[in-house]
């Protein structure tokens, strides 16, 4: 699973450090971000100009990140 490797992971302890500007979230408040953008009209149209199906890398690696880093 791509979303697990040790690249994409490092960039979701990034995202996370910029999340967490705004608040601290705890693993499920941290999928809940994710869900947040495959679910938000404006937030998936803008993570889709990126690349067209990454919403659900993020969905992915957000969960992997939690499940192994957060509580």
């Amino acid at each position: 699973m791509p979303s697990a490797s040790a690249t994409i992971q490092a960039l979701m302890a990034k995202h996370l450090a910029i999340v967490s500007r705004f608040y601290l979230p705890s693993r499920e408040a941290y999928v809940g971000t994710a869900l947040f953008y495959a679910d938000n009209a404006d937030m998936k149209a803008f993570h889709t100009t990126y690349h067209p199906q990454l919403v659900e890398l993020l969905a992915e690696a957000v969960y992997v990140y939690a499940q192994q880093n957060l509580v």
